[in-house]
């Protein structure tokens, strides 16, 4: 077990009379200052500590703001019917001619329609044939390409 002097009182002295311009009263007034400050302890906050907490009090810090998140999407607009390039109207549940991924004419349905962000139109559809092997479950093409069997 350590013993540790937290701090040390000193006698007050009888102020004596001094000559006004002696170095020994400068010195004397040095010294009762010191005594005049409190000695921080462990529990206490520093000087250094407190001139910080004052400072923020004055002067609220702001804190970096959270960035916003993005809006909801737009709900999609239901699309019923679309026209191709030459003129004929296409509905969902109609069939249509797609070129296959093994270089081919096959039949799909129609199941929906939707608009890309640029403004063109596209249909999605659901092949009806396939090759073993294959899986094509699903696919969309420009509504301008459109074109019955």
């Amino acid at each position: 077990m350590s013993h540790e002097i937290i701090a040390i009182k000193r006698p007050v002295r009888p102020k004596q009379p001094i000559d006004p311009n002696s170095p020994k009263e400068e010195l004397q007034e040095q010294t009762e200052s010191k005594l005049e400050k409190p000695i921080p302890t462990k529990n206490s906050l520093s000087s250094r500590a407190k001139g910080t907490n004052e400072r923020q009090l004055r002067k609220p810090i702001s804190k970096p703001e959270r960035p916003k998140k993005p809006g909801k999407p737009k709900l999609k607009e239901s699309i019923q019917q679309v026209t191709n390039a030459n003129g004929k109207v296409f509905t969902s549940g109609d069939k249509i001619l797609v070129s296959a991924p093994w270089s081919g004419m096959v039949e799909a349905e129609i199941t929906g329609f939707y608009k890309s962000p640029e403004g063109s139109i596209w249909a999605i559809f659901l092949p009806q044939e396939s090759l073993p092997k294959w899986k094509w479950e699903k696919g969309c093409i420009r509504a301008e390409l459109l074109k019955q069997p």
